[in-house]
């Protein structure tokens, strides 16, 4: 059974993955020197599953980052400097090219930005089939099920679904997101400290015409946000038209980590509840004045928002930790992890294999943080 299929009818659905879209960032582009990174590892990646897999998912459109604000221009050193680190070179426009280069976006005289020609966008739904598709050529099964409970016994691990399976095996590496901690995944005495957070987008559907003015339009990720551009206090981002699915194209506009956030989702029924509606009528809101802002031209038949759900850890970074002696996590995007969801995976399916740190970063940053954890 498709999966992606389970998941249209959202009223009967349960567990839901936030990679049931077309539209994802991905990036060198970052203030951190490791996710610039694994990013940019992940991204070289690209070519080749595509090539092996035959399933295309990735559109070198560029990301733009503007900075509008002198207080941010020690964010703008940090994106440098983290890009020249992980063997990039950043290409830095002042506000006249903005203009000259980008002439549907409006921003003010005195910003700043960087453009990473490495980045783009990815179809997750379709970067998850081709990782399903190469894991199949080499040997894997691939089974679409529910998985209700993990239980651990005599040296095995005893994996149940809820289409009543019942699979053993030497070695488990658990990567549920947000519902880790609601389902009986881990061993008893252990809670990993994670926030789920929610998260919500707009969609603009264009017409034909409006798709050709914005063929050239890169990923545009604003650290600005309000009416008269002064507040840098939180950060939108916008995907240039994306055909989904429907046949129709749409330019996603969402809000990135930063000090306005949402609310938090403590529990399976409110998940549940979250992915089921439409987002936030607030957030959309100020969606919607900032897109009116950024794009001021835009011209667009439709409108609709939607709801997500983002991961958070402690540490600002993925969770990648064995548990026990044959237990493994990967667990935590904290909503950027989508860039370097490749080179996460690598990192983690390394770990499991050796049942240890196997990477050539640091592990302690990606060591997990428990709220509870018993002694084994």
């Amino acid at each position: 059974m498709d999966s992606h299929k389970i998941y249209d009818d959202r009223s009967t659905t349960t567990i839901f993955a936030s990679h049931y879209d077309e539209g994802r960032i991905t990036r060198v582009s970052d203030t951190d020197p490791v996710l610039s990174l694994l990013a940019k590892r992940s991204i070289e990646r690209y070519p080749l599953i595509e090539s092996l897999t035959g399933i295309k998912f990735f559109e070198k459109t560029g990301v733009l980052s503007v900075i509008s604000n002198e207080k941010q221009k020690k964010q703008l050193h940090q994106f440098l400097t983290a890009m020249e680190r992980a063997g990039t070179t950043p290409c830095l426009l002042k506000s006249k090219q903005i203009e000259e280069d980008f002439p549907y976006l409006s921003f003010p005289v005195d910003s700043s930005a960087i453009l990473d020609n490495m980045g783009g966008h990815i179809s997750p739904r379709k970067l998850v089939s081709a990782h399903q598709m190469a894991a199949s050529l080499a040997g894997c099964q691939i089974i679409h099920d529910v998985v209700s409970k993990v239980v651990s016994f005599d040296g095995y691990i005893t994996i149940e679904t809820e289409q009543k399976r019942s699979i053993s095996a030497k070695k488990v590496l658990i990567a549920t997101g947000g519902f880790t901690p609601f389902r009986h995944l881990l061993p008893d005495g252990f809670k990993l400290d994670l926030k789920m957070k929610t998260s919500t987008i707009l969609k603009f559907e264009l017409n034909d015409k409006e798709v050709e003015r914005l063929s050239s339009m890169p990923v545009v990720i604003p650290y600005v946000f309000s009416a008269s551009h002064q507040t840098a206090k939180h950060r939108s981002y916008i995907l240039p038209p994306i055909k989904y699915p429907n046949g129709k194209w749409y330019l996603k506009l969402g809000l990135g980590n930063g000090p306005v956030q949402e609310f938090t989702l403590d529990n399976e029924d409110d998940i549940t509840r979250w992915y089921q509606g439409t987002g936030s009528a607030f957030i959309a809101h100020q969606l919607y004045d900032a897109m009116l802002n950024i794009m001021p031209g835009l011209k667009y038949e439709n409108l609709e928002s939607d709801s997500c759900m983002t991961t958070h850890t402690k540490s600002g970074k993925c969770c990648i930790d064995m548990v026990t002696r044959n237990l493994g996590i990967a667990v935590g995007g904290n909503g950027h992890a989508a860039k370097m969801s490749d080179e996460l995976g690598h990192i983690a399916a390394r770990m499991i294999l050796k049942g240890t740190w196997d990477y050539d970063v640091q592990g302690q940053q990606f060591q997990a943080a428990y709220k509870i954890q018993a002694k084994m």
